[in-house]
């Protein structure tokens, strides 16, 4: 891997369980790992629903291998946040982590 296309600083956010001010058990997102990666748009879907027109995107992350990522954690990038789809680990190696995530953008309109 080339070290100079990881050019992009993500953070992966998984959640912990807390309290809020009742002392009801609610979810806190929580840093995971801060990473530098190559991200890349592979695709975008829109369609219509409920009159509002949603554009659903899929990105393409690429970093270092980090042990102990899972699909129910988030992506936050440049103050956006991507749900976690797939997590490829190539050849297996442990070398690198490929995340395909999605986008929701929903605009009304």
């Amino acid at each position: 891997m080339n070290p100079g296309t990881l050019r992009h600083k993500i953070m992966i956010l998984t959640t912990v369980e807390g309290t809020n001010e009742a002392g009801d058990t609610i979810l806190i997102p929580s840093v995971f790992k801060s990473v530098w990666a190559s991200v890349s748009p592979v695709s975008g879907r829109d369609y219509l629903e409920a009159k509002k027109f949603q554009a659903e995107l899929t990105y393409r992350f690429i970093l270092r291998y980090v042990a102990g990522v899972t699909p129910d954690m988030q992506i936050q990038f440049k103050g956006r946040l991507f749900l976690i789809q797939d997590i490829l680990n190539p050849l297996e190696t442990n070398e690198t982590l490929e995340i395909m995530a999605i986008e929701r953008v929903v605009k009304n309109g």
